[in-house]
């Protein structure tokens, strides 16, 4: 075996195994794929000497707010691994998604060569930076990995063994690694078995501290093992719709990932209903119960617990930003960005704010309805109670009514065993917002209507109504008045849901898009990273008319994030990405911010903008169904689109799933349509 400080051997052996052509012991596949990337893509030189990059003690400081209750939790799991590790002469270290070492405890007799070793908070461990290490390659590869000795990239990090895991949030974002480093020559065997389940304590803990304002399910085949490491963790929030799993939930479910889970109603995963779920937490039941899986495949023991809710919190919610003059605004003005329009909109829906009038919202997709529909609610004295939105376009029609209104056990064959309470009582004592409600059949209407009226629903199958005290929201996108002379939308109807009308302006119609833009930018891009926004992109984008509006700037936006390398955006990364997602009407309103004239016909700018943008289209849906694996519920919800939109873009495209081995082919392979 080669010993640490040859050099040579090191360097040579590196370059063979890189090129394929090592034939001396076994080498990690994960190990050999960061060697290659060290010399590829970060010119890594495995015989130079490099001190780690430190950085400056007020990022380290953001860096650990950033990471919140993680960081609590891991600093007392530290300790604990610290006494089981005593006397082994190693360092345990967290560091966060970047590399950057946030908190560092070690064996007094390790502190020389941790020292030496550049092991010391604020310090950079990023495989860009030192190469493959334990902290770096853990964090590239997101799971559990052992680095021995001459398994490191820089010959001076050849004498150190480490042992790292990764931490997932909720939603399955590696956040953090947990390493063990020394210089024994003999490195025991379970310390990265120690090192990974010490990392899945310190996200499960995490993951319950985070979700305190979900219902949170614990759950395990075995009732003995709820509230213990291996349990599984899902919150959902009030609709069912699950907001974050633990790695134990989707290894008992099934699952490989966490996007399988993400966005799902918990009542499609287990065979109970949200309402029974809700009812558990709200009576206090601690004791775990029986409970399948829809598929009908695994038992297991759960308990709920309920939403913490704080009332001194109640007023302090509602708060969200501040004005120019440190002023505190609630969700409503932090909408504001300079648009009349909009503030004109804010202006009305604060006179309304707190009484029992029905607001409307008109205006194209993508507009901002649902936002605004939002911040209505998170501003009024509901702001603790369910926000329960529905969207009547994208329920199936036979569906919508047991939807809408729930139904009692047995009610219709198929029914689940403990019914289901229904969209409209998950709201009450809060806001049910009715997304194109002009989407709803006539029928439905009148029941809604009833509802409305008589502030009351009664479930399919039940034959007593139950009390509901809700706010409505509604939006389309439909003009009122045409469905109504159509015979499409009840006239009564209207007048119930219009007791304030706004409209939402279109995107290419407001005077605040420069804005817009640099607000979403920092959204997507998060805390923890700081964008800048070339001007000249801004200009460039403000000549687009924008059909999808805020919609799709935003994913337009959010590719360019994606990728961007760096924490700029220019005119270089439009290039890239802007046709993803804007549309056959884009168009200069800007000539001397548009390009030069190219001397070719209308016609053929035509067809090449339209060719460009199908096959662009198609590559976006292609690459998303694959990460969804073809689940075409899941699909829609990462895109923003209904499950019938996203039929009809998959039939343009002639993409189906087939078999498989073979998962798509195109419209000439299509021997049946797909659902339109």
């Amino acid at each position: 075996m080669q010993q640490p400080g040859d050099g040579a051997n090191h360097a040579k052996r590196i370059e063979l195994a890189v090129s394929g052509k090592f034939d001396g012991m076994e080498i990690d596949s994960a190990v050999r794929t960061s060697w290659s990337r060290c010399l590829g893509s970060y010119l890594l030189d495995p015989l130079q000497v490099k001190k780690p990059q430190v950085v400056e003690r007020r990022e380290l400081e953001s860096r650990r707010e950033a990471l919140g209750a993680v960081m609590q939790i891991a600093r007392i799991e530290m300790l604990n691994l610290a006494r089981q590790m005593q006397n082994s002469e190693c360092g345990i270290m967290l560091t966060d998604a970047d590399g950057v070492i946030l908190c560092y405890v070690g064996d007094p007799a390790f502190t020389t060569v941790a020292r030496r070793s550049g092991f010391r908070e604020g310090a950079v461990w990023s495989e860009r930076e030192l190469g493959t290490n334990g902290m770096g390659t853990c964090l590239m590869t997101q799971r559990p990995i052992k680095i021995d000795r001459v398994d490191h990239f820089l010959l001076q990090n050849t004498q150190l063994t480490c042992s790292a895991a990764p931490i997932f949030d909720g939603r399955g974002n590696a956040i953090a690694a947990l390493d063990i480093s020394g210089c024994s020559s003999a490195a025991q065997s379970h310390t990265l078995v120690l090192v990974d389940l010490a990392a899945q304590n310190i996200e499960n803990r995490a993951l319950l501290a985070v979700c305190r304002q979900y219902h949170v399910m614990r759950f395990h085949p075995h009732a003995e093992f709820v509230s213990t490491i291996g349990e599984g963790v899902i919150a959902f929030d009030e609709s069912g719709a699950i907001a974050g799993v633990n790695r134990s939930a989707l290894s008992l479910l099934g699952h490989r990932d966490h996007d399988a889970l993400i966005g799902r109603n918990v009542d499609t995963v287990f065979d109970i209903g949200v309402c029974g779920l809700q009812h558990w937490s709200s009576n206090g039941v601690f004791r775990p119960e029986v409970i399948v899986t829809r598929s009908g495949h695994l038992q297991v023991f759960a308990t709920v617990q309920s939403p913490v809710r704080h009332p001194a919190r109640t007023a302090a919610s509602r708060t969200t930003a501040t004005d120019a003059h440190g002023a505190p605004t609630d969700a409503l003005d932090a909408l504001r960005s300079g648009d009349a329009g909009v503030d004109a909109n804010i202006q009305i829906a604060r006179r309304v704010l707190d009484r029992d009038i029905s607001v409307l919202l008109l205006g194209e997709t993508g507009s901002g309805k649902g936002h605004f529909a939002k911040a209505l609610h998170a501003s009024s004295r509901r702001a603790d109670k369910p926000f329960v939105s529905v969207n009547c376009a994208a329920i199936p029609e036979l569906l919508i009514e047991s939807e809408l209104f729930g139904y009692r056990p047995g009610a219709f064959t198929g029914a689940a065993r403990q019914g289901h309470c229904g969209r409209i009582l998950q709201a009450n004592g809060g806001t049910l917002f009715l997304d194109e409600i002009g989407d709803m059949r006539l029928s439905l209407q009148a029941r809604l209507l009833t509802v409305i009226e008589d502030r009351e629903v009664l479930p399919l199958g039940a034959s007593k109504p139950v009390p509901v005290d809700i706010r409505i929201v509604s939006a389309t996108h439909r003009v009122p008045g045409d469905m109504i002379a159509d015979g499409l939308f009840r006239e009564d109807l209207y007048y119930r849901l219009n007791g304030v009308t706004l409209t939402m302006p279109a995107l290419r119609d407001r005077s605040d898009v420069a804005a817009v833009i640099r607000r979403i930018v920092q959204m997507e891009a998060g805390p923890e990273r700081r964008v800048q926004v070339d001007d000249r992109l801004i200009q460039r984008l403000l000549t687009l008319d924008w059909p999808g509006n805020i919609r799709q700037l935003r994913n337009t936006l959010r590719t360019m994030l994606a990728l961007s390398e760096g924490d700029a955006l220019g005119l270089e990364d439009l290039d890239q990405t802007a046709m993803l997602g804007l549309g056959p009407h884009a168009r200069s309103h800007d000539t001397a911010t548009a390009p030069p004239p190219v001397t070719v016909t209308a016609a053929d700018v035509g067809r090449e903008q339209e060719d460009i943008l199908a096959s662009a289209e198609c590559d976006a849906l292609k690459r998303t169904l694959e990460a969804c694996r073809w689940n075409v519920s899941v699909a829609a919800v990462r895109l923003h689109v209904s499950r019938k939109t996203m039929y009809r873009m998959m039939h343009r495209h002639g993409l189906v799933r087939r078999s498989a081995g073979d998962p798509t082919m195109h419209e000439s392979d299509l021997t049946r349509g797909v659902p339109g």
